[in-house]
Parts: C-alpha cells; structure tokens; sequence
C-alpha cells in the first residue's frame, strides 16, 4: 500500500474515532435507552474474548517464532500479551453477573484484574518500542513463563484472598474513584508516548507497520479515558471503552503480528530464505514465468510471476486457469502445437511470436514425473535486437578510437 495512501486512512481511522465519542457523548442519553443491561454481559464477554484471542495469538505465534530468531523483541512481545490475554480472562470470568469463579463475581475483582493488565500492558509497550533489537544467546522462554505463571498467580492470591481489604476502583452507580481515574490517566499518558514513538519510528523508516502501532495505541489511548467516565459498569461508556479497546487490539495484531509474519529475518532455516529470495527474484524478472497443466485436450496457464505482464496489458487474473485461447485467440492455433509437441515428444523447443509490434521468445520444457510429462515449464522474453551491451561495446571502441 502507498505511504500516502497508509497516512490518509491513519487520519481517517482517527478522526472517525474521535467524531463517534462526540457523537456517543451528544447522544448519550438515547443511546442509553437502547442498551439492555440484561444484554450487556453477553457483549462484554464477547469483546474481551476478542482481544483474548488476539493475545494469546501473538504469544503462541511468538513463543514459535523465538525458536529460531532469537529476537528479543518477538520474546517481551510474547509474554507481555501471554500476561494480559490471562489477566483480561480473570477479568473477563469475575465480571458482574458471571457464574461462580473461585468465589463470586464482583465489580472490585474484575476491575482490579483490569487495571493490573493495563499497568503492565501500557509499561511493557513503551520498553518493547523503546529497548534496541538483539539477537539472545539462550533460549529464555521457559524462564519468562516461570515468571510470567507466578506474577498471575500472585496477582489471583491477592484479588481473590483479599478483596474485600483492597481500595475501591468503582462504586456502582456513582462511578470510578479518585485511584482508579489516576491509573487510567496513568495508563493513558503511557500509550500516548507509545504514539509518538510509533510515529517517530513512522517517519525515521517509513514503515507501515508503525503507523498501525500508533493507531492501535490511539485507541487504547481513548478507551482509557473512556474508563475514567462511565457511572455504572452496565453504561454505554463501559460498552465503549470496551470497545475502542478491542479496535486497538485489532491493530496490534494489523501491526506487530502480521508484520512479523511477513518478516523473512526470522525465516526457519536457509533453504526457507533462498526460496524467499528466489520467488522476490522471479517476480522482479523482467519476463514471465509461467507453467502450463493439461486438463483434456485443453493447456491451462498458471502464471508464476514476471515484470513483462504489465507491459503486454494484462492481468494474473486475465490469464490463471485460461487457455491461450481465451485472452490471445489471434496467436493459439501456433502456440497450442509447440505446447502439444513439448507433451507428447518431451523435448524443449523455444519460438518467437510478434505480438503489438514486438518480437518476443518463449522457451518450452516439460516437467516430469516417473516417466512422465505433467506440467510444461515456460518463460517468455522481449527480443532486444540491438541490446545494450554491444551499444556499450561500440560506444567503448569508438571512445578508444
């Protein structure tokens, strides 16, 4: 996607966030009336089940990946979201209204779960954006797990042992205390660094995946503020926070997940990168790749990639699955015998055909199979008659001269 095209929906994404908070903040007594409690705990559980699902998605992608690149970065990123997905699930299981969980379910349980994931997921983001890459020595995994189990496990101890002794964060019906408005201004002010450091990264590399990042803390910085106003956890406020904090999590995963899959660095082995590398080279060869399969009398193109294809106007998809007398009728009586030659004699045989005023090679060779022919292999060339090597050449021999 183009640089311009990635910074107008960016502003766009933005922008439209913005307007719906001051649209839900306008409106907000009339949506009110259209929000059911009674429905309420079912959407709630299915917008935290959301970013569950994309936290633990990134730590087991992660904990997959370190095995073989050793990045430092991929091992905090797995953890950090290994602690929040299982904190949001205790929020999640202990929130008002859910079935018996350890002990009930309670207001001051869910929230003090909440507040402790984001504490750590807000503190843990700036590190990971901020801490320089590095390739470690030792496989820590089985160490950060350790270590992750027994902060959960303290975490459970204290908010299931002592919840009656731990400072209020809501109180229904009138909103949230003092503390719990100063640990989401807290949190909010954290992923608001996160955002200039995403856009910094942004306009140092002009990588799309920190646009996303930032974007994604845009919404986790809005979602935060959010929870500082909503007067019950039933509220169309708490609905919001909510969501806005399952649109952040999507771009988490739009920006750390699927970027890295996309990353070759952290490619298993190296036959796995050579085969990267050769299918980047084949689609920046200038010609075209292509290989034929027989489905009864008919030759079927499949094409392999090839900067050519622009240039004779066409699309894959004007030629995937077709024959060549679907999209160039003009040449398939001459072409169709060399391909019906290469399959029933095994042998190679390359030809020229003029098409749109140019001379153009292709090169024919069948792939076999116990014996057998079951593909044709073919490459197309522009013949250049007058090629730039020997304009080098004589312009040389004339400079010598």
């Amino acid at each position: 996607m183009g640089k311009s095209m990635l910074e107008g929906r960016f502003l766009f994404y933005i922008v439209a966030a913005v307007m719906l908070l001051m649209l839900i903040h306008l409106y907000h007594a009339d949506l009110s009336s259209y929000l059911n409690p009674e429905n309420y705990l079912a959407i709630h559980t299915i917008l935290e089940f959301f970013s569950i699902a994309v936290s633990f998605s990134i730590f087991s992608y992660g904990w997959k990946v370190f095995g073989f690149s050793k990045s430092r970065r991929i091992l905090l990123l797995s953890f950090l979201f290994f602690i929040v997905g299982t904190l949001d699930l205790l929020h999640t299981l202990t929130f008002k209204g859910m079935p018996f969980f350890i002990t009930e379910s309670s207001i001051a349980k869910a929230t003090w779960f909440w507040v402790s994931a984001r504490i750590i997921e807000s503190l843990m983001m700036v590190l990971v954006l901020v801490l320089p890459e590095r390739r470690l020595q030792k496989d820590r995994r089985r160490s950060c797990l350790a270590i992750c189990m027994a902060i959960i496990a303290i975490l459970m101890f204290l908010f299931f042992k002592y919840e009656q002794s731990l400072p209020l964060l809501v109180i229904e019906g009138k909103g949230t205390t003092i503390l719990k408005n100063l640990i989401e201004y807290g949190v909010s002010f954290l992923h608001f660094i996160s955002i200039v450091i995403s856009l910094y990264f942004y306009n140092e590399g002009k990588n799309g995946q920190h646009l996303y990042v930032g974007l994604a803390f845009t919404f986790l910085f809005l979602s935060e503020l959010v929870f500082t106003i909503y007067q019950s956890v039933y509220d169309i406020d708490n609905f919001t926070g909510h969501l806005y904090k399952a649109l952040g999590y999507f771009f988490i995963m739009r920006g750390f997940y699927f970027s890295t899959l996309a990353d070759d660095s952290f490619l298993k082995d190296s036959s796995e990168k050579r085969w990267r590398q050769t299918e980047e080279m084949i689609q920046s060869h200038y010609g075209i790749i292509f290989k034929l399969s027989k489905q009864g009398n008919d030759f079927i193109h499949h094409i392999v990639g090839g900067g050519l294809l622009d240039d004779l106007g066409f699309t894959p998809n004007e030629i995937n699955g077709k024959t060549i007398g679907e999209f160039l009728p003009e040449k398939a009586g001459r072409v169709e015998k060399y391909y019906d030659c290469v399959w029933k004699n095994n042998e190679k045989i390359v030809f020229e055909i003029e098409f749109g005023g140019n001379t153009y090679a292709i090169s024919l060779m069948p792939v076999m199979n116990n014996g057998e022919v079951v593909e044709i292999a073919g490459a197309v060339m522009g013949i250049v008659r007058y090629s730039r090597l020997d304009r080098c050449s004589r312009n040389t021999k004339a400079n010598a001269l």
